[in-house]
């Protein structure tokens, strides 16, 4: 029992290191909440947490052997920094010929949003479930069997959502003394944000 509930701060942990870096879930949920509230980001989570449960099913069934192949890598990493160059700019130009200041990257509801950056807009994530997630979670199992798998998964999302929901909350905060050219400035650091990752991401794949 001891060892399988020791999992959970480890879990907890090792999710807090990866979600305190910058990265496009954190960008989306910055420039939506300051016009939606304090709720996008748990919200937002919501979507995440749906993504990773696929993944982990894909990975049980066998998927996790495909994406450890450097070429599927490549290709996932390159298509997903793609993606994320082609919003960025899209939603700038959004911003620069329309009226409104809602960039495309924002546009769609919490939960889908969640979803989308921890999926193909953020290849990353499926990558790290299927090597280094997956390597804690039989650690987990090896340990505490499926308690230990348990209370590492709970420690995982306390993080995930105790993190981006002091995000959320402190981004609508400061939304209520944003001006109209405080918020489009935000969201256009926002969408350059993207594309650098995206960039990155691109470069360091290509050349993988």
């Amino acid at each position: 029992m001891l060892n399988a509930l020791v999992q959970l701060p480890i879990g907890f942990v090792v999710a807090l290191s990866g979600a305190l870096i910058p990265g496009p879930l954190f960008t989306y949920i910055v420039a939506k909440s300051p016009r939606e509230g304090g709720l996008v980001g748990a919200r937002a989570v919501v979507g995440h947490a749906l993504v990773e449960a696929v993944i982990l099913v894909l990975i049980l069934v066998g998927v996790g052997t495909i994406l450890q192949h450097a070429f599927i890598q490549r290709a996932i990493g390159i298509i997903g920094g793609v993606l994320l160059v082609v919003l960025g700019a899209l939603s700038i130009a959004r911003m620069s010929f329309q009226s409104s200041t809602r960039g495309i990257f924002v546009s769609y509801h919490p939960i889908v949003g969640g979803a989308m950056y921890s999926s193909v807009l953020n290849p990353t994530v499926p990558l790290w479930w299927a090597t280094i997630g997956l390597a804690m979670l039989v650690e987990a199992y090896a340990v505490g069997a499926a308690l230990g798998v348990v209370c590492w998964l709970v420690g995982h999302y306390l993080a995930d959502f105790g993190w981006f929901s002091l995000v959320s909350f402190s981004a609508a905060k400061g939304g209520r003394v944003l001006s109209e050219r405080g918020y489009r400035r935000l969201l256009l650091g926002c969408a350059v944000f993207l594309m650098v990752f995206g960039f990155y991401l691109f470069v360091k794949y290509a050349w993988l």
